[in-house]
């Protein structure tokens, strides 16, 4: 059997997985089925098999593709808004995970409601998502000390709190897009803006 070079590996592996999101897409993650997957790709079992152990290995890597390329294109946002606040970091992350989200055959956000199910079946899902979770976490916290700092935000509680209030914000957006369709970018930034407001 000739050696398969990397970048060919590489190539079918992200063919393998854009089916297999499509099939996640169009039926859930669960009611997904290998044959459903290698006939989305157009391959042959054994091809398949080549490159994935199973459907288990097939989710795990598509969930950590997703991520670090997600993580790619969070990271410049948290370096751009140490002068600004958390309505204009909430408005910038929003909009940039719906972007990256919106394929042209699939979208990832009502995915990721399946992500989080098989998070609590599979430990090493779980410890996927969680490790990229405390990360984000972490430069947000990172973030807020910097807002606390220049005054952009109050002292009143540890910017550790402040991260995993703004990070359940983001969850819920995605929890939200994908299951009522009816949320917008603007409409969080404009909520948190109001929680700042003064009453005489």
């Amino acid at each position: 059997m000739p050696r398969i070079s990397e970048t060919h590996r590489e190539m079918r592996q992200k063919q393998i997985l854009n089916a297999a999101w499509r099939c996640f897409f169009r039926s859930g993650v669960q009611a997904t089925t290998m044959e459903d997957i290698i006939g989305e790709a157009g391959l042959s079992a054994s091809a398949m098999y080549r490159y994935f152990k199973g459907k288990e290995d097939i989710i795990f890597s598509a969930i950590s593709a997703s991520l670090s390329e997600l993580s790619i294109r969070l990271i410049p946002i948290f370096e751009s808004m140490r002068e600004k606040g958390p309505s204009e970091w909430i408005t910038s992350v929003t909009t940039e995970i719906q972007n990256f989200s919106a394929k042209e055959e699939f979208n990832l956000l009502p995915i990721a409601i399946h992500g989080w199910s098989e998070a609590q079946r599979s430990e090493s899902i779980r410890k996927l998502i969680a490790e990229f979770y405390l990360k984000i976490r972490l430069r947000l916290e990172i973030l807020a000390e910097d807002w606390q700092k220049n005054g952009r935000i109050s002292n009143v509680t540890s910017s550790a709190n402040i991260a995993q209030t703004l990070m359940s914000l983001v969850l819920g957006f995605v929890a939200q897009t994908a299951i009522t369709g009816d949320t917008s970018s603007l409409a969080h930034s404009e909520g948190i803006s109001a929680f700042s407001v003064k009453r005489n």
